[in-house]
């Protein structure tokens, strides 16, 4: 059930009707939930006893832990989250990898289906594990808010992953469906569907031409495809950000920011402060700082920023890719904090950066981030490779896709106007519906989403991890 189908729709208008006739903070957290459980079941019902035996886990176990302070019981609880994300989605990706590695020919491997979101609410669950251990909050003992909040719809398959000290006080307040809150959540979510469907799909058949058979291309036709593939994952993924903070602001919650204008990052550190914050913040909350972040020399920190990132590259998947690119990730990051520190060291006064500087920054963050997504594109090192070595085909079909040239030089403009006019931040739309002009540019901007949208597949890229 995608956020942009018939079955979607009608789904959100019936749990809207239900929860906006309910007259009590309690009557609504059941209306929340059932609606949830709905959602999760359209995928597949039998994964709803996986999420709600860990949910009841998590659950039991900081409820426990409040009454003896026993903190046995909650790593008892992050081990159950580890062992589940394990074998649904690592255990025959480790065994293939360690039987290659010792010559042996026989070896099992499960035939399972990766759950739905397993990775976001499994990390969601671990966020609030930590911060009742850590003290940050207490133990929330409404069996049915914290299974509200793990499984809350419009982010539980690609996030953001939202803490719980954000989530759940808003559980504790009855929510009406207001009407500034559906005028910005429309257009947060035409905002996602537009990224989605109009751009990353569209460049992605683009891409997938190139990636499927890179040595058939000329250099430039494979440049295009890379920085394609670039455009097509920002899109997509802060597509599905906008469309779920959407959603769940007309149902008047605050799933907080998950993009802020990545492409415009100066350095790898800046990027990952801009491109899915919810994973990066958590990351660095649970697991750079807690290795000792900065405070261990420096040393201590790069190789802690280099852990951080191969651990954040493993989360997206069983695969040696995405453990080399969050690894390129890592050295990257690390090496920049290196470089800021000899800076420093040295005492070296350069005063406020240039346009000329600044500009250089963004176009070397670019580069080297783009690089790094062809290892997360391709499906093998081998076919990474042959990426990289086709950038430098001198012959071969010239394949460069009108609407990837006009999406570069529309994202060129609007990246330039953030950097300018919006203080490097991500241009937001925020139209006054009250008025007919508004109204006029709504009902235009759906033609044109009708007008230019991908017909063909129109998976989000994230939803697999």
């Amino acid at each position: 059930m995608t956020f942009y189908s018939i079955q979607f729709i009608l789904f959100f208008i019936v749990f809207s009707i239900i929860l906006s006739v309910t007259k009590s903070v309690e009557q609504q957290r059941y209306v929340y939930l059932a609606a949830n459980i709905a959602f999760y079941a359209y995928w597949d019902y039998r994964f709803l006893f996986l999420l709600f035996a860990v949910i009841l886990i998590c659950y039991v176990s900081t409820y426990l832990y409040s009454r003896n302070g026993n903190k046995v019981l909650i790593y008892f609880a992050v081990f159950i989250c580890l062992i589940t994300l394990g074998v649904f989605k690592y255990f025959n990706f480790f065994t293939s990898s360690f039987t290659r590695m010792f010559g042996v020919k026989d070896y099992v491997s499960l035939n399972i289906i990766l759950p739905l979101g397993i990775s976001f609410y499994l990390f969601q669950m671990m966020s609030y594990l930590f911060d009742v251990l850590y003290g940050r909050i207490e133990m929330e003992r409404d069996f049915v808010k914290v299974a509200a909040y793990i499984s809350f719809f419009p982010q539980i398959t690609s996030g953001p992953i939202v803490k719980a000290k954000d989530f759940l006080p808003q559980l504790n307040t009855l929510h009406k469906i207001k009407k500034e809150n559906v005028y910005e959540g429309l257009q947060l979510f035409l905002i996602g569907l537009t990224k989605k469907i109009v751009f990353a799909d569209r460049i992605g058949s683009a891409v997938d031409a190139v990636y499927a058979a890179p040595a058939a291309y000329n250099g430039i036709s494979v440049l295009f495809a890379v920085i394609g593939y670039s455009l097509q994952i920002y899109c997509d993924f802060s597509g599905y950000s906008n469309m779920a903070i959407g959603i769940a602001k007309i149902w008047d919650f605050d799933l907080g920011d998950n993009f802020n204008a990545p492409y415009i990052a100066k350095n790898p550190s800046d990027f990952w402060r801009r491109w899915h914050i919810s994973l990066s913040t958590w990351f660095r909350d649970y697991v750079y700082i807690p290795l000792g972040g900065n405070r261990k020399g420096k040393l201590r920190t790069y190789f802690n920023l280099f852990i951080t990132m191969v651990l954040s590259g493993l989360w997206h998947g069983a695969n040696i890719t995405f453990i080399v690119w969050g690894a390129v990730h890592g050295l990257g990051s690390a090496f920049h904090k290196a470089y800021k520190d000899a800076i420093f060291d040295k005492k070296v006064k350069s005063g406020e950066p240039t346009t000329i500087s600044k500009i250089i920054s963004i176009l070397c963050t670019f580069v080297f981030v783009s690089a790094a997504w062809v290892l997360f594109r391709a499906d093998s090192l081998r076919d990474a490779a042959d990426i990289y070595r086709s950038l430098f085909n001198t012959t071969g079909a010239m394949y460069i896709n009108i609407y990837v040239a006009i999406y570069i030089i529309f994202f060129i403009a609007i990246h330039f106007y953030e950097i300018k006019k919006n203080n490097g931040r991500v241009l937001s739309i925020n139209l006054d519906l009250d008025k007919f002009k508004s109204k006029l540019i709504i009902a235009f901007w759906v033609w044109a989403i009708v007008l230019f949208m991908y017909c063909g597949n129109s998976a989000f890229i994230y939803a697999q991890f």
